[in-house]
């Protein structure tokens, strides 16, 4: 037979049975049409990596193997999680798409000027969605940014204070407001956030401004006098937390607390968390997929399923962080770990593409008090 020939009949016998798989797995109701249509050419390409500031190695396993069970993928198929800072994280994708040269297929963080920028200079995939209808109008009604067919967000966090009663002096110890958060009692057990090195501190800090909750001016200052240790990731900060070093932080993650739990029970009564009533500023986590990454399928694939509420149980069971899914209900074991966002006040942004606009003098204020 002609080479030529044979090859053509070879490639269409392969989109045949990709087809045929895609359409069995719609037959029984486990995938939407989206689903079906990509699974197979992401079985094909056979891996996907995601860069991301937030899901633990624990999360990324659970997440790897629902993924590749949900769409028949194999367990030959890579599913490689590379977790950064939220800055380094955008760096890294920024120069990849200067360079036109990829090592991951899809980015996830919060970050809403660098993927608006991005998708102005068509370095994003066009994304195919059926589950994204699920979380759009509560994405809009929380201040949040998205711009589908480019950009998705599929899920938020809220820095809230964590305090460990455990250690001396902090028996008693409760925050309700910014002002707590640097009572005289704090002295030498408190710890800073570095603004300087992550956009979801310092987006906070022009969301809580902007709603005239906090002026940062006057709190920064009175931080400052409760001599507290600078300190950027929120895991190193548990860590002097639960080694009683710095009992207190005034901006951490449920979802450190509810991880560090699992590993020790011990700390359930330990580890406590507040909230502010000036307002929690709603952190939502955008997604994409870049254009001319190795594994488009598979990237398109894997936002589609963070989107669904199975890939949403992953990531909230992980991590205690927010689904924008309508009619959602978390998990039972992270459950405990989520405010109920209707018994409080969330701040976020009508602009949050304009707010990098106000990022050096804002972390210039930070700097004069903690350089």
């Amino acid at each position: 037979m002609n080479p030529q020939i044979k090859a053509t009949l070879v490639g269409a016998a392969s989109a045949v049975a990709m087809l045929a798989v895609g359409s069995a797995a719609m037959a029984d109701g486990h995938l939407n049409k989206v689903e079906a249509k990509l699974a197979p050419l992401a079985k094909e390409e056979g891996s996907v990596t995601i860069i991301h500031p937030l899901f633990s190695d624990r999360t990324a396993q659970r997440m790897a193997a629902a993924f590749k069970e949900r769409y028949n993928l194999g367990d030959d198929f890579q599913f490689n999680s590379l977790r950064k800072g939220t800055g380094a994280t955008v760096a890294q994708v920024r120069q990849e798409i200067q360079a036109g040269k990829f090592t991951v297929d899809a980015i996830i963080v919060h970050s809403p000027a660098f993927f608006d920028q991005a998708a102005d200079r068509g370095a994003f995939l066009e994304l195919e969605s059926e589950n994204w209808a699920a979380s759009e109008k509560l994405v809009k009604e929380a201040g949040q940014y998205s711009r589908f067919p480019f950009v998705v967000t599929p899920l938020a966090y809220t820095f809230q204070p964590v305090w460990n009663a455990s250690c001396p002096g902090m028996e008693n110890f409760s925050v309700d407001s910014y002002e707590d958060a640097v009572a005289e009692s704090l002295k030498g057990k408190t710890i800073s956030s570095d603004i300087t090195k992550s956009f979801t501190y310092t987006n906070t800090v022009i969301a809580m401004q902007q709603s005239g909750a906090v002026d940062f001016n006057e709190f920064w200052p009175a931080l400052a006098k409760t001599d507290p240790i600078v300190e950027f990731r929120t895991e190193p900060k548990m860590q002097m937390m639960i080694s009683c070093q710095r009992p207190f932080d005034m901006w951490n993650l449920s979802g450190r607390v509810y991880q560090n739990v699992l590993k020790q029970p011990d700390l359930k009564d330990k580890i406590k968390m507040g909230s502010y009533k000036e307002g929690q500023a709603m952190l939502g986590n955008q997604i994409a997929v870049l254009k001319g990454s190795e594994n488009p399928n598979a990237g398109k694939l894997l936002v589609e399923f963070l989107l669904s509420e199975e890939g949403s149980d992953i990531f909230v069971e992980g991590e205690a962080v927010y689904s924008f899914r309508e009619g959602y209900k978390a998990p039972e074991a992270a459950a405990p770990y989520l405010m109920d966002l209707s018994q409080h006040k969330l701040v976020g942004m009508s602009d949050w593409v304009s707010a990098v606009k106000e990022y050096k003098a804002v972390r210039d204020v930070w700097l004069e008090n903690f350089r």
